[in-house]
């Protein structure tokens, strides 16, 4: 059976994991606010098709799918993912369930 290793030894490796898998996570969550900044972009993009679209077309399918959209807060947690982790999720289940218009009367 072989020796176990010391009690110091084991310390230093479990520190060393848990800062390897610390560094992994706060680099996922730099991306996270990368992806973040994207959707809040193209976001931003449906928000000016509405703001332009006419009055009598703004309560159209169209409009609705539009301001369905304009709603999403992605800002407030774009920043901050991990402090926000829950309201993330749920952003993130929204923009992939989101009716997106298709535009120009096909909706």
């Amino acid at each position: 059976m072989p020796k176990q290793k010391s009690r110091s030894a084991r310390w230093e490796e479990a520190a060393a994991k848990c800062r390897s898998e610390y560094d992994k996570i706060l680099a996922a969550a730099d991306e996270l606010v990368g992806a973040l900044s994207d959707l809040e972009d193209i976001r931003g993009e449906y928000e000016d098709w509405f703001d332009n679209l006419p009055e009598n077309l703004q309560d159209s399918a169209m409009g609705q799918k539009l301001a369905e959209i304009t709603g999403l807060d992605i800002e407030s947690v774009r920043d901050d993912p991990l402090g926000n982790w829950n309201d993330v999720e749920l952003v993130v289940e929204n923009a992939e369930g989101m009716d997106l218009p298709l535009g120009f009367g096909r909706d």
